[in-house]
């Protein structure tokens, strides 16, 4: 994270350390006119957190509890957080690896897909 993004997450969090940081591979416009920011992810004990900061500044704050939908799509690659209310960014572009690590702090009495044996 730059030193702005630091500083939002610091600003947002309090003195509260996220259980988990992911730089998505979504992209937003955030003020700057040659370039898009990513939008990162931070999970806390009970609520998620979006941001993405340039001269503008854009962040969301989820209750954990609101995403219990939450999946992920293979087919576009993207983790898919339904919530009510919507989340302004709710399909983030992500690896599986990282969308897995993320469900499991999201729900963590789902059960985790098993690998298709031979």
């Amino acid at each position: 994270m730059n030193a702005l993004e630091q500083q939002l997450l610091e600003q947002e969090s309090g003195s509260t350390a996220p259980l988990l940081t992911v730089r998505t591979d979504t992209r937003i416009d955030v003020g700057l006119w040659w370039m898009q920011r990513p939008i990162h992810l931070c999970l806390f004990d009970n609520e998620l957190l979006l941001f993405a900061v340039a001269r503008r500044r854009y962040h969301e704050r989820l209750a954990l509890s609101d995403c219990q939908r939450a999946h992920y799509s293979p087919a576009s690659g993207e983790l898919v957080i339904e919530s009510d209310p919507p989340l302004r960014f709710p399909r983030l572009k992500m690896p599986a690896s990282t969308a897995i690590q993320v469900l499991a702090h999201l729900n963590p009495n789902a059960r985790t897909p098993k690998s298709p044996t031979p």
